[in-house]
């Protein structure tokens, strides 16, 4: 089979200018003696349907050492990106700095994103429409523990999921975006892509509800574990650790998915055509009904090592013949 393997892109943006502060002085200001290492953050995307555009204005990064003051590292210039156009193994760096080294208990984000009227953060909708987000600022603190070594460079990306976050609140002015974050290691991590069989997808698949000319809707789901039933994005487990869209690579002609920055151990993977009909939890309207009745595949266990892609593709089942 040549399927087409989808490359990891680095995107640096022009706009990384950052200075350091925190306590007495910044992260590079504690004196000569202090021994430092290298901390890399990027961020990545999977992404949803029905969006055109999502932008999201980030303003600063603070580091929370297990011994010691908080880092604050403020961006001189605030960093607009589009999650939508970070898929696929598409990356922008948020941070690259020189830190002290040691044990680390937490980071946080900090984003500029509010219905205030002031679009620095907005979603661009398919028609064209752009619409004010919200992103509740306390949701931002990840737990993620991380040590710097003398001298070595420590990374890490976070997959901020769309799809599980994404919601458009009925009375309220904009659409809000749930921080729903997964963190990888890049130390240690895999991919696991692979093909949709066209049986499996419209219109051939009658119970499929998904667009049959954009694939809007064919979503692969990932869940922790090995032997995982497969259930939609309700807040109930077992909830998705993260998904990705299936789309038609040109190339191959294949239908195909990639679900990148996979840390190393077990998964189980199955895929749905009815991915439009799952309605994300919203804190804010307790009345929505989200543990939807979607179609899946049965699970496929898959097992990801560092450095490896790991292959499941999707096939329709075969009808026994008649006797």
């Amino acid at each position: 089979m040549n399927m087409h393997t989808f490359k990891h892109i680095w995107v640096i943006s022009a706009s990384l200018c950052l200075s350091a502060c925190g306590g007495g002085g910044g992260a590079n200001s504690n004196g000569g003696g202090t021994e430092t290492g290298t901390l890399n953050i990027a961020i990545t995307d999977a992404p949803v349907d029905g969006i055109a555009e999502v932008w999201v204005q980030f303003s600063a990064v603070t580091l929370k050492p297990e011994d010691g003051e908080q880092l604050y590292f403020e961006l001189e210039t605030p960093m607009d990106i589009n999650l939508k156009a970070l898929t696929n193994g598409k990356v922008e760096i948020l941070l690259d700095e020189d830190i002290p080294v040691g044990n680390y208990v937490w980071t946080k984000l900090d984003v500029n994103a509010e219905f205030d009227n002031i679009f620095d953060s907005y979603v661009v909708e398919d028609e064209g429409g752009q619409i004010e987000l919200r992103i509740p600022s306390d949701r931002l603190k990840l737990g993620n523990e991380f040590t710097v070594l003398q001298g070595g460079t420590t990374a890490f990306v976070i997959d901020w999921n769309l799809r599980m976050g994404l919601t458009n609140p009925v009375g309220q002015p904009g659409y809000k975006l749930k921080p729903s974050l997964r963190v990888t290691d890049m130390s240690e991590y895999g991919t696991i892509e692979g093909t949709v069989d066209t049986n499996l997808l419209p219109p051939i698949n009658t119970d499929c509800t998904s667009d049959e000319e954009t694939g809007e809707g064919n979503v692969v789901y990932i869940y922790e574990g090995f032997d995982v039933i497969p259930d939609d994005i309700d807040d109930i487990a077992p909830d998705p650790l993260t998904t990705a869209n299936v789309a038609l690579n040109i190339d191959s002609g294949f239908q195909e998915y990639s679900i990148p920055f996979l840390a190393a151990g077990n998964y189980t993977v199955a895929f749905t055509c009815q991915a439009s009909d799952d309605i994300v939890p919203d804190p804010d309207n307790g009345g929505l009904e989200t543990d939807n009745d979607l179609i899946f595949t049965p699970g496929i266990n898959a097992t990801v090592t560092n450095g490896d892609v790991t292959l499941v593709p999707f096939e329709a089942p075969t009808e026994e013949p008649a006797p």
